[in-house]
């Protein structure tokens, strides 16, 4: 096996490296088309997004800036666009606002961490190859919650689509005080949040390629200077800081590091499912393939870059990588020319955002969340297990009355609740018979008024691992079924779905046989596994059962027992 060489080593660490051996003229042009329409989505949602955090607007720019260039070198998907997002934003607003005490020097510095930390943690998951933790987020889970931050992002709005300052930071609060308060309502900022709302939502339907945020940005900027909308009350963005961001390390406590640090671990875990999930998703559509754990390293340097620019977290954008994905895009050229777009625009045009109205932004942000929110899911999973779709509400509901981070943990813990249950009370059948032909066909114990196979024998089947959580309802279910019919010989287990099997579920057997053998039955087993055989041998059940009453096949133990007991 030939020893890996540096460059070869810096390749598959770096693998947005490859972007830039021997590029194609022709390539680089169609990059560009595609990378000016996703900076002309970026600038007006990133802005938003920037507020939404509790930030400045031009802080969701910057974090724009650093994702896109740190995903476009770590990552390994070739559409994936990432930078400020809704989900992120508010988590990160939830997190940092009862630690900054309402001053925004340190609110922007421990947004800044919370991104440091995201980094950390992101790059110690690729380090250690975490990329398995995404399967205990259930899509129920993530269905609920990505309901509940919506919801939360359209509330948080309101307020500038009414031009009312809100106090209430809980969804349901908010609401109330919103419609308590009607009366303040600015006529002029509702009219021109509801028009924008209204274009960007024709835009969507006619044309998602064409970029509504930015063609309701330059509406909003017109009218305002047109018609002096900030000296009629209609509030603006103001001075916008023009210039590159510098380099720095927030200016924190350790004790700002240990309370934000269990926010920052929820982000970690949620950013990387939802990224490793958009990505596949792509990867997919183009023959791709996704390194799961290079996935969390892109994760790190992007938030790492994020924080040190004065941002707040990064995660991954849905709707600009379908642009991009739409427009034909085909390489993270798309995000690196989209990041020079970026720092010119910071260098020479931010002067043109002052006049924009911030009910326009809110009407980006709202319309955005409103195409996160997907009532077809739920529908999906009440129609495939009615009690995932109780768990998605369940989520929804815990985001929106507890917030984000006790709602996720309550949905986590129930959602494990749920997976022990299912563990503990498994399928199970019977043999209802055994055709001419060798084929089995297993009934319900429930649909079956007979249990047994044949007089005097019942096949019963388990469909789990034979463990600690499930060896009580194991023996109960064997128990009732003796126990209801009369003149049994013998039980013959089918283990064959019987893929585990610890020490406790071995004395339940040991149990059992010895219960059954009081009645004069046999207890007899068929398909077992060879960890299965390795443990009833090491076990002594071998001994105990008889090792000539351990059958390769069903079929093989009903002969068996054909011979032995009716023929005999």
């Amino acid at each position: 096996m030939s020893q890996e060489s540096i460059p070869e080593r810096i390749t598959r660490s770096i693998p947005g490296l490859a972007l830039f051996r021997g590029l194609d003229s022709m390539l680089l042009r169609s990059e560009l088309v595609v990378a000016g329409t996703v900076f002309a989505v970026l600038v007006p949602s990133a802005m938003a997004y920037g507020e939404l955090a509790g930030v400045t607007p031009v802080a969701g720019l910057y974090v724009a800036l650093a994702a896109m260039v740190m995903y476009a070198l770590f990552g390994t998907s070739r559409q994936l666009i990432t930078g400020p997002e809704a989900t992120s934003a508010i988590l990160t607003a939830s997190a940092v606002a009862p630690l900054a005490g309402g001053d925004p020097l340190r609110y922007a510095a421990l947004a800044a961490l919370t991104a440091l930390l995201v980094g950390f943690l992101s790059i110690l998951g690729g380090i250690v190859r975490l990329g398995f933790i995404t399967d205990f987020l259930s899509r129920p889970i993530l269905i609920g919650y990505i309901t509940g931050t919506s919801l939360i992002v359209i509330g948080s709005q309101l307020g500038k689509l009414f031009g009312i300052k809100l106090e209430n930071d809980l969804f349901f609060r908010r609401v109330l005080e919103l419609f308590t308060r009607l009366d303040e309502a600015h006529l002029l900022t509702v009219a021109l949040g509801v028009i924008s709302v209204a274009i960007l939502l024709v835009i969507r339907r006619v044309n998602r390629v064409l970029p509504g945020p930015l063609i309701v940005v330059v509406f909003g900027i017109a009218a305002s200077m047109i018609f002096d909308l900030a000296a009629k009350g209609v509030v603006v963005v103001g001075p916008v800081p023009a210039g590159l961001p510098t380099l720095s390390i927030p200016d924190v406590s350790v004790q700002d590091i240990f309370s934000l640090m269990p926010a920052a671990l929820a982000l970690t875990i949620l950013i990387y499912a939802d990224e490793i999930l958009t990505a596949r998703v792509f990867a997919a559509k183009h023959g791709q393939k996704i390194n799961a754990n290079q996935e969390f390293i892109a994760i790190g340097m992007s938030n790492i870059g994020a924080g040190l620019l004065q941002g707040y977290p990064s995660a991954p954008s849905g709707s600009r990588t379908a642009v991009a994905d739409q427009m034909g895009g085909k390489t993270q050229l798309v995000g690196l020319i989209a990041a020079a777009l970026t720092i010119v625009f910071l260098l020479f045009f931010t002067p043109l955002l002052e006049p924009l109205p911030t009910a326009v932004l809110g009407a980006i942000i709202i319309v955005a969340a409103s195409g996160l929110i997907d009532v077809a899911a739920f529908r999906f999973l009440r129609q495939v297990r009615p009690v995932e779709a109780w768990l998605a509400v369940t989520t929804m509901l815990g985001v929106l009355v507890l917030g984000v981070l006790q709602g996720i943990l309550i949905a986590v813990t129930l959602s494990l609740v749920n997976i022990i249950y299912r563990i503990s009370r498994p399928h199970d059948a019977v043999l209802d018979k055994v055709d001419a032909s060798g084929g089995m066909v297993y009934r319900k114990i429930e649909d079956k008024k007979m249990t047994q196979t044949e007089p005097g024998l019942i096949v019963y089947r388990f469909d789990a691992p034979l463990v600690f959580a499930n060896t009580s309802y194991f023996s109960q279910r064997l128990n009732e079924l003796v126990a209801a019919e009369a003149g049994l010989r013998c039980v013959i287990l089918d283990a064959e779905a019987i893929s585990d099997f610890d020490s406790t579920a071995a004395e339940t057997l040991e149990n059992l046989t010895a219960d059954l053998a009081r009645l004069d039955i046999e207890l007899w087993i068929a398909r077992a596994n060879e960890p299965l055989r390795e443990m009833l041998q090491a076990s002594g059940l071998t001994e105990q059962l008889g090792e000539e009453n351990i059958y390769l096949t069903v079929r093989a133990a009903v002969d068996a027992y054909r011979t032995h007991f009716v023929l005999s």
